[in-house]
Order: structure tokens, then C-alpha cells, then sequence
């Protein structure tokens, strides 16, 4: 009995032992990636830094296998700067024309130098030309509503009144004799026929 608790001592022990090493080999490798992590982020800015200084020292006569790469580079930097003010316009606001600081696209002067703000003058011009011509049409969408409502109460006033009969003058017209119909089939039936022409019924007087 005291050697099977001997034994299972011992491999209790080796177990703990086993873990503890895995334990302490996780947390190493762990470190080690970030560790790994850290060097690959550095070597990756020494690159970068690499190209900046080549573009600064042969950037307007590179060699030819790097022409692509700094054009690529030329054409994204626009890109970002046209990005950038997209997003400034969104936020209403624009760099300073004369000192670059950014302002709000409707203030008159750059609150930084003091240099007056050309595009404040066209929003304003523009925003009251848009209320003018806004105006007009709503004016001009009265006066036709009021015209209108005008014709249409014209209208009633002479479907309201009275209109005298047209006078007739009988003697100048032909006194037509009253047509009858067949009470059989009720097709009209001419004067003087004894029979109707449509199903053959005789016609009392």
C-alpha cells in the first residue's frame, strides 16, 4: 500500500512538474512573438524611412525600377489630399487660403491671419440667389393657384345662374308626326305601315 502511494506521489509530482514547464514555455513563446512582432514593426519603418530618403535625395531622377513606385506614391498623396478636403467640406469647414489654418467655409476672415475668405462670398451669393429664385416660384405658384381658384368660382357663378330658352320659332319648322314603336320588339315602326317591319306584328291604331 505505501508503494502505491509512493508511486502515485511521484507521478502527481511529475505532472505538476510537466505542466509548470508547458506553462512557463507558453508565456515564453508568447514573448517571443511579440518580441518577433516588435522587430518585424521596426524593420518595416527602416524601410520606410529608406524610401523617403531616396525619394528626397533622387525623388526627380530615380532610377528606372523605382519610377512605378514613387509615381504610385505621388498619385496616392493626392488622393489623401483630395480626400482630406472632401472631409472638410463634409464638416463645412476649409484650410485658409493664405495661412493654410482651418476655418469654417462661411466665416468672412481666417480667424489665424486675418486674410479674408473668397468662398464665404460665393456660399453667400449663392445661398441668396437660391432664396430669390425659391421666392419667385412661390410666388409664381400663388398667383396660378389664386388665378385658379378665380376661373373655377366664375364657373360656378354661371352653371348657378339662371339661362333663358332658346325661342323657337314652330311655324318656321317642320312639325315632325310622333314616330311609334313596335310594343312587340320596340323597333320604330313608320307612319301608316299596319305591320312592323321588324317581327311582323300587327300595329292597332
Amino acid at each position: 500500500m505505501a508503494n502505491f502511494f509512493d508511486k502515485f506521489v511521484n507521478t502527481m509530482s511529475d505532472f505538476g512538474n510537466k505542466v509548470s514547464e508547458k506553462t512557463t514555455s507558453s508565456t515564453e513563446n508568447i514573448r517571443l512573438t511579440n518580441a518577433v512582432k516588435n522587430e518585424e514593426r521596426q524593420i518595416a519603418n527602416a524601410y520606410q524611412e529608406i524610401g523617403k530618403k531616396y525619394r528626397e535625395l533622387y525623388g526627380a531622377n530615380p532610377a528606372p525600377e523605382f519610377a512605378a513606385f514613387l509615381d504610385d506614391i505621388s498619385k496616392r498623396e493626392i488622393l489623401v489630399t483630395e480626400y482630406r478636403k472632401k472631409i472638410q467640406q463634409n464638416k463645412g469647414k476649409m484650410p485658409c487660403q493664405s495661412c493654410g489654418k482651418e476655418i469654417e467655409c462661411t466665416a468672412a476672415f481666417c480667424a489665424g491671419c486675418g486674410a479674408k475668405n473668397p468662398v464665404a462670398e460665393e456660399i453667400a451669393r449663392a445661398k441668396a440667389e437660391a432664396e430669390a429664385k425659391a421666392a419667385a416660384e412661390r410666388a409664381a405658384r400663388e398667383a396660378a393657384a389664386r388665378e385658379a381658384q378665380a376661373k373655377a368660382q366664375a364657373a360656378a357663378q354661371s352653371v348657378d345662374m339662371p339661362q333663358a330658352a332658346p325661342v323657337v320659332d314652330v311655324a318656321a319648322e317642320d312639325v315632325k308626326p310622333i314616330a311609334k314603336t313596335c310594343p312587340n320588339c320596340g323597333k320604330e315602326v313608320a307612319e301608316g305601315n299596319l305591320f312592323c317591319t321588324g317581327c311582323g306584328t300587327r300595329q292597332d291604331a
